[in-house]
């Protein structure tokens, strides 16, 4: 891309990329949620869905810790009811 089309797109390029920047935050930490929870048995196809259909990075984060701290996934799913 030519320096003059980057410079005439610059606002939009710096919005898309931060745009897919947040949506790789928010997708890396419901696959590490899945993953916490998998080591406490099988986690439901409702509940992958619930996590994955997450995109708010503050809940994903809360939820990141209440994945590390659950002794179930029971548990798990109270907490974020």
């Amino acid at each position: 891309m030519c320096e003059a089309l980057k410079e005439l797109m610059k606002d939009e390029l710096d919005a898309k990329w931060a745009e897919g920047f947040a949506e790789g935050r928010a997708l890396g930490r419901a696959l590490v949620i899945l993953d916490l929870l998998k080591d406490l048995g099988e986690v439901s196809e409702e509940l992958q869905r619930k996590i994955m259909e997450q995109s708010d990075t503050e809940v994903l984060n809360q939820w990141l810790r209440y994945a590390a701290r659950a002794d179930t996934i029971q548990e798990f799913e109270q907490k974020i009811q």
